[in-house]
C-alpha cells in the first residue's frame, strides 16, 4: 500500500511515516519546498511540494491508496490557509481514488455537555478556529457520502512525544532538563488527555484498514484522564528532578501577552479547553476494530519524550 502523507514534517505526518514505513507499507512524505528531508525512515520518498497549489497537490498524490491530509500552519493562518489546504487534500485523494484520511480534534465540540464525550456530542464550536474545523469535517464527510473519496477521521486529544516542539509541551521538558519552574495556562488540576503521537499514527492505519470505520469521526482517547500537574510531574521525575515549580498563568496574562504576540494573540480563544477540557469516549473504536485503541502509558511515553528532548538539545 502507497501511503501519501501530505505536510510529513510535523507531529502527526511525521509519526504516520514512521509508523507506515515500521508496518512494512510504501510512503511518500509530501513536504513544503523549504523543509528538509532528514530525520525520515530509510526507504521514504520525499517529495518537495507547494501544498497551496492544488495541481502540484494531486500530482503528489498520484498512486497513492491513502492519502494523508497531515499538513498544518501557524494559528494565525488558519482563516486563509486551512481550507485552501483541505480542498487540495480532497482533490487529490478523488483524483487518486484514494482513501483520504484527516487526523481531527476537540475543537469541533466546543464546551462540552458531559464527561466523556461521545460521537454523537453536539458540534457547537465557539471559537473560529473550531468553526473552521467542523467546516472542514463536514466537507470531508459529505465527499464520502457522496462516493468521491473513503474518509478516515480519528479524533484525538492534544498530542505530545518525540518529536513535538510544542508551545505548551516544549516549556515541561525545558524545565524539567534545567530544573527550572515551567508554566501552564489557567488550571493545572483540570482533568486533561494527551496521546502520544506514536499512539495517534497507530491507531489512524488501523482505521485505514476497517472498512466499517470510514464516513465517521472515531475517538481515539489518551490513557486516562490526567492532571497537568501529574503529567509534569511525571516529566520532572524522569529528569531527575524533585517536585516541580509550576507557574499557572490566567487569562488576564494570556490576553496581555497576545498585545504583542500574534501567535498567542490567535491562540486566545482555544483557552477554555484548558479549564473546560473534552474528555473522549474510546467505545467506538474498540467496538469497530474489535480492540482496544493505542494507549502507551503516561510514564512510559513522557520518559520516552524526555528521552527524545535531551538528544534533541544534544545534538541542536
Amino acid at each position: 500500500m502507497l501511503i501519501v502523507i501530505l505536510g510529513a514534517k510535523g507531529s502527526i505526518g511525521g509519526a504516520v511515516a514512521r509508523r507506515a514505513r515500521f508496518s512494512g507499507h510504501r510512503v511518500r512524505a509530501v513536504v513544503r519546498p523549504s523543509a528538509g528531508t532528514d530525520r525520515f525512515p530509510a526507504g521514504t520518498e520525499i517529495l518537495h511540494a507547494d501544498l497551496v497549489s492544488r495541481e502540484a497537490v494531486v500530482e503528489a498524490a498520484r498512486g497513492a491508496d491513502v492519502v494523508v491530509h497531515a499538513a498544518n500552519v501557524p494559528y494565525p493562518e488558519w482563516p486563509r490557509l486551512v481550507p485552501a489546504l483541505a480542498e487540495n487534500a480532497l482533490a487529490a485523494a478523488e483524483a487518486a481514488g484514494a482513501i483520504l484520511a484527516f487526523p481531527g480534534n476537540v475543537y469541533v465540540y466546543g464546551h462540552p455537555r458531559s464527561r466523556p464525550v461521545l460521537e454523537d456530542h453536539p458540534q457547537e464550536p465557539n471559537t473560529q478556529k473550531g468553526r473552521l474545523r467542523l467546516r472542514v469535517e463536514q466537507m470531508f464527510l459529505q465527499a464520502h457520502r457522496d462516493g468521491r473519496v473513503r474518509l478516515v477521521l480519528p479524533r484525538y486529544p492534544d498530542f505530545y512525544g518525540p518529536g513535538i516542539m510544542h508551545e505548551i509541551f516544549q516549556p515541561i521538558f525545558e524545565g524539567a532538563v534545567r530544573g527550572q519552574p515551567c508554566r501552564w495556562p489557567l488550571d493545572a488540576d483540570a482533568s486533561h488527555e494527551f496521546i502520544l503521537i506514536d499512539d495517534a499514527a497507530e491507531a489512524m492505519l488501523k482505521l485505514v484498514a476497517t472498512p466499517a470505520a470510514h464516513g465517521r469521526a472515531v475517538h481515539v482517547p489518551g490513557p486516562r484522564p490526567i492532571t497537568p500537574r501529574e503529567f509534569i510531574r511525571l516529566a520532572y521525575a524522569s529528569a531527575g528532578r524533585g517536585e516541580p515549580r509550576i507557574r499557572v498563568f490566567g487569562r488576564g496574562t494570556f490576553r496581555f501577552v497576545g498585545l504583542f504576540n500574534r501567535l498567542a494573540r490567535s491562540a486566545y480563544e482555544m483557552a477554555y479547553l484548558f479549564d473546560d477540557p473534552v474528555l473522549l469516549d474510546g467505545s467506538l473504536y474498540r467496538s469497530l476494530t474489535g480492540g482496544p485503541y493505542p494507549a502507551t502509558p503516561y510514564e512510559d511515553g513522557v520518559r520516552r519524550t524526555m528521552d527524545w528532548f535531551r538528544s534533541h538539545r544534544t545534538t541542536s
